[in-house]
């Protein structure tokens, strides 16, 4: 059984820190592939002056932390250096359709699926998936603020003919 799980970028800081969004998203990415050890990752995240400005891309730190906790690094496809949620799936759009896997899993924060999931089926519409949403472990006052930005973004999304 062909299987993907497809994690999405988050910032990290100008050392390459992870931000707590990127590890509450790799955290469960690696709960997943503990239990469910049969998958192909493949994360995403290059550039951006609003999450990554360092030399490396963001998938560079991403596959970093899972690899650290034991993930092995053939577990892992090409990764995009994706500077965005609708470049996540643009770029990941032809990779989806060249595996056909059986099962496709996409995780992302809880406070960014909602969106995320429309993105999906606007660019990939994959029939087999998955969305996996990653408990944020933010403080509420910043939670609320994502919350708020991504409802205003969705509103947008849903109001535009094209992305």
């Amino acid at each position: 059984m062909n299987k993907l799980l497809i994690v999405l970028g988050a910032p990290n800081d100008h050392l390459g820190n992870l931000s707590q969004i990127a590890e509450d998203r790799l955290a469960c990415a690696y709960n997943f592939y503990d239990a469910n050890n049969d998958f192909k990752l493949v994360c995403t995240g290059g550039f951006g002056q609003h999450f990554n400005t360092t030399d490396e891309p963001h998938y560079y730190y991403a596959r970093k932390y899972l690899t650290d906790r034991g993930i092995p690094v053939d577990a892992f496809l090409n990764c995009p250096s994706s500077s965005n949620t609708i470049e996540d799936f643009q770029m990941t759009k032809d990779l989806v359709l060249e595996e056909q896997p059986d099962i496709l899993v996409i995780i992302t924060s809880d406070f960014h699926l909602t969106r995320a999931r429309a993105l999906f089926y606007r660019i990939i519409n994959y029939p087999r998936v998955v969305f996996i949403p990653a408990p944020s472990s933010l403080p509420e006052e910043r939670l609320l603020a994502l919350m708020a930005h991504e409802a205003r973004a969705l509103k947008k999304l849903n109001e535009a003919e094209s992305i």
